[in-house]
């Protein structure tokens, strides 16, 4: 199973809060730390227009401002790849010359933002890249994912569909995660989980259902700011989500066929035992009405009850004391 901690920008542009991001999501226990190559002028038409609940302008200052200069991320990612001891640090690119500088950082896979599954120029460059590619299908129809894995597959096999909701944040109820065993079927690669909900409930649902890969935004404080502020975990909550999406796969696999150890400490307390129901003397034939039913467990279970039916005492006995093997002749 492995969780990508999406730092996005989070870092605005600042190296050390770059390198605290990368610290931080490992010691949650991320596996990746993924961040967004953006060059404002790249993506953005120039102007006022409507971008959602957002100020295009602010957007665009905030990309332009938020950039890492290639050669500081490159010696952070080496830095993060000494940290982890293998290669962690990763983006998605927005434009082709974020690609290129992105592969010079020797990043261990490419992700496609969902935004761009259908800019098919960047796929065939993705494609090229000889990275595994991590793909999300948020905001697509089944013919616009059909087209973006064809055209990933003209290049590489290597790839991983992220069913992703691309609405920010959603609740576990709107996570569609029924599309998982769909994507599963129809496009036979692994499938992973891009999450936008909020906790980690659809997470561990996902996990169910036998998804490997994770996704999950990440921001060192929600008081930092930033667009993605609203749907992203702090550190701690990034600590909380990968144990508890990593909990799934061994609760599912583990059968069991004998008591655990805690259930047998649980057992001695919680299983009722034999205990007389009156006084009875040596010689005493015992019968079920001899008996009452009382936790703690000693010498008997109350699953013995007819086993000692029948048998005499060797002593007598005081009422509501358990049945003990000297007891019996």
């Amino acid at each position: 199973m492995k969780i990508i901690s999406e730092a996005a920008m989070n870092h605005f542009g600042s190296v050390p809060l770059l390198w605290r991001c990368v610290a931080s999501s490992l010691e949650a226990g991320a596996d990746y730390v993924k961040f967004q190559l953006i060059r404002d002028e790249e993506i953005y038409a120039d102007g006022q227009y409507e971008y959602g609940t957002y100020d295009i302008d602010e957007v665009r200052w905030l990309r332009r401002h938020s950039r890492i200069p290639h050669e500081q991320y490159r010696q952070t990612a080496d830095r993060a790849a000494s940290l982890a001891g293998y290669r962690c640090m990763t983006a998605t690119p927005f434009d082709l010359r974020s690609l290129d500088e992105l592969i010079e950082t020797d990043p261990p896979f490419v992700k496609v933002a969902s935004g761009d599954n259908n800019y098919m120029e960047l796929l065939d460059a993705v494609g090229r890249s000889g990275r595994t590619v991590i793909i999300s299908t948020g905001m697509s129809t089944t013919e616009q994912i059909d087209q973006a894995v064809e055209r990933l597959m003209r290049h590489t096999s290597d790839i991983v569909l992220m069913h992703c909701v691309a609405a920010y944040p959603h609740t576990c109820d709107e996570s569609m995660l029924g599309t998982i065993p769909w994507l599963q079927n129809r496009y036979q690669v692994p499938i992973g989980y891009s999450d936008h909900s909020v906790g980690y409930g659809a997470a561990m649902l996902a996990a169910s259902l036998g998804v490997e890969w994770f996704e999950k935004h990440f921001t060192l404080s929600a008081d930092n700011g930033g667009l993605d502020a609203k749907h992203s975990v702090t550190p701690a909550g990034l600590a909380e989500y990968c144990r508890m999406v990593r909990s799934v796969k061994p609760a599912l696999e583990t059968v069991r066929t004998e008591p655990t150890d805690a259930e047998q400490y649980t057992a001695r307390r919680a299983r009722r035992g034999l205990y007389f129901s009156r006084d009875l003397p040596a010689g005493h034939v015992l019968c079920v009405e001899d008996f009452v039913p009382l936790r703690p467990e000693r010498d008997f279970s109350v699953g013995e009850l007819e086993g000692v039916v029948g048998q005499k005492l060797n002593s007598a006995v005081e009422k509501r004391t358990p049945l003990c093997k000297e007891h019996l002749q």
